[in-house]
C-alpha cells in the first residue's frame, strides 16, 4: 500500500474520530462524572466496538448491513434508543455532593461493567459509525485489494482510537478542568443529556 494512501486513511479516520458525536459526549460525561478507571473503561468499550467494526469491514459484512434496509434500520433504531436512554439518565440524575474527581470520586457511580458496556454499545449501535468506516474503506480500497491491505487500514484506525480516547479522558480529568466543571456541573450534565437525546433523535430520523 502506498505511503500517500496510508496518510489519507490516517487523516480521514482521525478527523472522523475527533468530530463531536455520541462517543465523544459519552466519554466526556463519564470523564467528568466518575473516576479515571470508569472513564477509561468507557473508552475501552468504544475501542472494542471499533475493533468489531474493523472486523466486519475487513470481512465485507458492512456492505451487507448497509445494503439491507431491515438490518440497517434495526441497527439505527437500537442505537437511537440507547442514546436517548443515556440522555434521559443524565437529565434525571441528581446533583452529587463532591469535590473534583482528582480528590474524591463522586458518590453516584456506576459499575465497571456498565462503564465498559456504555462505551461498547454507544459505538457499536451507531449506524453512522458503520457508514463512516465503510466509506473510509471504500475510499482507499477496491475489490482487488488484498486482505493484508484491508488489515493495514483497520489497524491504522484502531491504533488511532487506542491513543485518542484515553487522551480525551486525561484532558477532562485534569484538576483544573475538574474544578471548573464542578462549579457548573448540574448545568453541564443537563446539557450533555439534551445533546445525547438530540443525537438519538437524529439517528432515528436518519439525519
Amino acid at each position: 500500500m502506498a505511503f500517500d494512501t496510508l496518510i489519507l486513511v490516517s487523516t480521514i479516520s482521525f478527523l472522523g474520530m475527533i468530530s463531536p458525536g455520541p462517543d465523544f459526549f459519552l466519554v466526556l460525561k463519564n470523564s467528568l462524572s466518575y473516576n479515571r478507571k470508569i472513564a477509561l473503561l468507557t473508552c475501552l468499550g468504544v475501542i472494542t466496538a471499533i475493533l468489531v467494526h474493523m472486523s466486519y469491514c475487513v470481512a465485507g459484512i458492512a456492505v451487507l448491513i448497509t445494503t439491507t434496509p431491515l438490518l440497517y434500520n434495526a441497527l439505527r433504531y437500537a442505537g437511537a434508543a440507547y442514546l436517548i436512554w443515556l440522555g434521559i439518565k443524565a437529565l434525571i440524575a441528581s446533583k452529587p455532593n463532591t469535590t473534583y474527581i482528582g480528590k474524591q470520586q463522586t458518590k453516584q457511580s456506576i459499575s465497571e461493567k456498565s462503564a465498559f458496556m456504555q462505551g461498547f454499545l454507544c459505538n457499536l449501535l451507531n449506524p453512522k459509525a458503520t457508514l463512516f468506516f465503510l466509506a473510509t474503506f471504500t475510499q482507499v480500497l477496491n475489490a482487488e485489494s488484498s486482505t493484508f491491505d484491508k488489515l493495514i487500514v483497520a489497524l491504522i484506525i484502531w491504533i488511532e482510537a487506542i491513543f485518542w480516547w484515553p487522551f480525551v479522558v486525561l484532558i477532562f480529568q485534569t484538576q483544573s478542568v475538574q474544578r471548573r466543571y464542578f462549579k457548573i456541573q448540574f448545568i453541564i450534565d443537563k446539557l450533555l443529556g439534551i445533546i445525547l437525546i438530540t443525537l438519538g433523535i437524529k439517528v432515528a430520523l436518519g439525519f
